[in-house]
């Protein structure tokens, strides 16, 4: 049977599916808080039989460890695919489409991109180079998280700094996520049942952003130049006033490297409370009373609510407001938070959620704007999008 392998890997985390080439689901795995204590291997099969192991790696590990983890629970032969499907962060303006991976110099431009996302390309990368060696007889396709945001006008994605640093250094927003969005877009669509939609969403993992969406195209997002810009996020700081940056480098006397590491490793969750950059432990201390969790979470809902407000302004009437990834999709508590200080517009929602839905309505008839928890495949979205690709070619 000729099968895809969809490998999408994220700051902390990979997820993969394997599909059938009619894209029926043979099973579903996720390697949660790679480089973190308490790494742990989860796979599911279309039957809801399940793998479970728990082993600590380094990232520049993941490649083999999938590899290994496969093998060794018979999970699936590699000699059986035809298509493997790798999740890119950075495109950038060298890479405005998804593309099909037919060289080696391909794989080094993508690797050039690493300092616009210095969490996850190189991890994207690891995962591309080991797999195109190996088996360069099956069809690689990169689908990039920028290629969605490709619609947003410059209105929204060029900064306001001298113009020629746009011209000469392509310096603008670039976003992230984007399959996610455009997975939550397919399936609002089909909702709402209209092919032109407005609506805000938010993706709420380690690596958070917001996207407003507009006559069905991104028209602005949260990330900026790199992912580390927008919402506050697991390890992230998100948006700060830049001269933190040259105070602490001209004044302080750090190291440059170091401070960029502080904001993009050390900041966030695990910056404000200190103990953990995964909010499942952050709302564990805050139920502990504990203060700096408080702060944490409250400071994340904030960040939320400003995006909301932004985006708001921007569009004449708003169809939906939608959560989803792992914190979006799980964390009620918070998005209650959220709009239990939201004042531009009234907004009731639910006192329960069904966590086993798909999808969830959870305002209340009254509310001004529907709000929506859907759970995002970015897996499935990543293996039309390669098909449809091959198929054009």
């Amino acid at each position: 049977m000729e099968k895809i392998l969809i490998l999408n890997v994220g700051s902390s985390s990979c997820k993969f599916q394997i599909f059938t080439k009619n894209l029926l689901l043979l099973g579903k795995g996720l390697i949660d808080r790679i480089g973190i204590e308490g790494t742990t291997f989860y796979y599911e099969d279309h039957n809801k039989n399940v793998i479970k192991e728990q082993k600590n790696f380094k990232h520049q590990d993941l490649g083999s460890e999938l590899k290994r983890f496969i093998d060794q629970n018979d999970i699936f032969k590699f000699e059986d695919l035809y298509l493997m499907v790798h999740r890119i962060v950075m495109g950038a303006e060298v890479f405005r489409e998804n593309i099909i991976v037919k060289d080696w110099e391909t794989i080094e431009k993508i690797e050039s991109l690493t300092p616009l996302a210095p969490l996850h390309q190189p991890f994207n990368v690891i995962a591309l180079k080991e797999f195109f060696k190996k088996y360069q007889n099956i069809k690689h396709v990169a689908v990039f998280d920028t290629t969605f945001h490709s619609t947003i006008p410059p209105l929204n994605f060029v900064f306001p700094i001298p113009y020629e640093f746009y011209d000469k250094y392509k310096i603008r927003r670039y976003g992230a996520h984007g399959t996610s969005h455009q997975y939550i877009l397919e399936r609002l669509k089909k909702i709402l049942n209209k092919e032109k939609i407005n609506f805000i969403n938010f993706h709420l993992g380690n690596g958070a952003s917001a996207c407003l969406i507009k006559d069905s195209k991104s028209y602005d997002t949260s990330m900026g130049l790199t992912p580390l810009g927008g919402l506050m996020m697991g390890t992230r700081s998100g948006d700060l006033d830049p001269s933190i940056i040259f105070y602490l480098i001209n004044q302080k006397k750090l190291n440059p490297f170091f401070v960029e590491d502080i904001f993009i490793k050390k900041s966030g969750l695990l910056g404000i409370y200190g103990k953990s950059s995964d909010m499942r432990d952050v709302i564990s201390g805050e139920q502990k009373n504990d203060e700096r969790a408080i702060l944490a979470r409250s400071m994340f809902a904030k960040r939320i609510n400003d995006y909301l407000a932004i985006y708001l302004n921007e569009v004449d009437r708003i169809d939906a407001i939608t959560f989803t990834g792992g914190i979006g999709e799980n964390d009620f508590e918070l998005i209650t938070k959220i709009f239990s200080n939201f004042k531009l517009k009234k907004i009731n929602l639910i006192s329960k959620m069904d966590r086993n839905l798909e999808i969830n309505l959870i305002s209340k008839q009254e509310s001004e704007i529907p709000v929506y928890i859907i759970k995002t495949n970015e897996e499935l979205q990543m293996a039309k999008i390669a098909q449809k690709l091959l198929n054009q070619n």
